[in-house]
């Protein structure tokens, strides 16, 4: 390949971009006292700008949800989110829209998994978010939708259940 012989900066450009966007990082239980922490109505989304995706716990009662989230190249480990509690992690698309989290929530009945960042769906169209909240029940995630101000982009579990 004669790409980085003939034009090294543009290689290591290259390079240092593609290492660069796909850290990520935590911040850990946040109580949500009146709704969503993240929210903003007037973002524009910057595609090369953070992305934010904060989880709660709408499952009900007084359970907590222990959960797992990951990427291909970051794993979160085990954690749990008390009732009404949340957890957020913030990241950096992949140059070419290739992004994906996951995580997979350990329910009373079972386990169930759900992409929680996919690019296409999470950046694309009129339901992107720069700041992807979710509220996890047991019928699956439900997003914030900016033009309701509700949880309303509601989606069901991943047909494999679990993560691993």
């Amino acid at each position: 390949m004669d790409i980085p012989k003939r034009y090294p900066s543009l290689f290591i450009l290259i390079v240092f971009i593609a290492t660069d966007l796909s850290h990520a990082d935590t911040r850990n239980n946040i109580p949500v006292a009146n709704g969503p922490s993240l929210l903003s109505t007037n973002d524009v989304f910057n595609p090369f700008g953070k992305i934010t995706v904060e989880i709660i716990n709408d499952i009900g009662g007084t359970v907590s949800l222990p959960f797992h989230c990951k990427s291909k190249n970051d794993d979160f480990g085990d954690r749990s989110l008390q009732p009404g509690g949340s957890w957020s992690f913030s990241f950096k698309r992949q140059f070419f829209g290739r992004t994906l989290f996951f995580c997979s929530f350990a329910f009373p009945n079972g386990s169930y998994y759900f992409d929680i960042f996919r690019d296409h769906r999470d950046t694309a169209g009129d339901d992107w978010c720069q700041n992807c909240v979710w509220k996890i029940r047991p019928t699956g995630p439900c997003r914030f939708n900016g033009g309701t101000k509700q949880f309303d982009i509601c989606f069901p579990w991943n047909k494999n259940k679990t993560l691993y």
